[in-house]
């Protein structure tokens, strides 16, 4: 069949980024990484040997060898799902149940201090003092001012003894601590489709990513926040090489 010359094979790349941890021999759940701007694999080889000949006298390069090849992935997220963050930043995740608290001290001595309560999402506070014999309650919208969402309270008056006991209710969450994970690699899979030329489609796979962590982590930005990450794609045994493009 006769191959049209002036038919495009222009690409431009989309798709979705599926990963999923591995850990020994062991397969987690594959995730979705949401929206993310940039995916490549960069090649490289280092470490090739040159062998000089010295018998025409002009010192030409007569053989080299192969070097170790090294394929390198970079991946830009711009969404920040949990499973994406875990693996980005190579953290662990606890879960914090609702509960309440009986009376967690807090030293404050002036208008104006902060008390950071261990908890957030709160409701249901009772603020009172250190006084030996009968504690003193605090009035909130008075003697101090809460943001319940954040667990912050801000003191408007002084000369209580101290330290303050507070009594709370407060809501679940998700606690996140970054390097801290054990996870061995990562599976990466694109789904990928080319909006031009020939418009087909492919899927990306390497079986076996050792991540780096995320280089930054953005928290006060004015625009949306990205975070760039960077691994190697180790070679696979079973398939014979780092990756594979497969398109159907």
């Amino acid at each position: 069949m006769a191959v049209n010359s002036n038919q495009s094979h222009a690409f431009i790349g989309k798709g979705k980024i599926f990963m999923t941890p591995i850990t020994g021999a062991v397969r987690g759940k594959p995730f979705w990484v949401g929206v993310a701007s940039a995916l490549s694999f960069a090649h490289s080889v280092a470490d090739e040997k040159e062998l000089i000949e010295h018998h025409s006298g002009t010192n030409q390069v007569w053989d080299m060898s192969d070097g170790t090849k090294k394929t390198t992935v970079s991946l830009t997220i711009q969404e920040r799902r949990l499973e994406a963050m875990r693996a980005a930043l190579q953290a662990t995740t606890e879960t914090v149940v609702t509960g309440s608290v009986v009376a967690e001290p807090h030293v404050v001595d002036a208008i104006g201090d902060y008390v950071f309560l261990k908890y957030s999402q709160v409701s249901v506070v009772t603020v009172t003092d250190s006084t030996v014999t009968t504690p003193v309650s605090l009035v909130e919208g008075t003697d101090y001012k809460i943001d319940a969402e954040y667990g912050r309270i801000e003191m408007l008056t002084t000369g209580h003894a101290s330290p303050l006991n507070i009594g709370y209710s407060y809501g679940a969450a998700t606690v996140m601590k970054p390097m801290t994970d054990s996870v061995d690699f990562y599976e990466i899979r694109v789904d990928g489709m080319n909006t031009v030329g020939q418009k087909d489609k492919q899927i990306v796979t390497a079986y076996r990513v050792k991540l780096n962590p995320a280089d930054a982590i953005d928290l006060i930005n004015d625009d949306f926040a990205e975070m760039k990450v960077e691994g190697i794609a180790l070679f696979d045994e079973v398939l014979g090489a780092a990756y594979e493009i497969k398109t159907i």
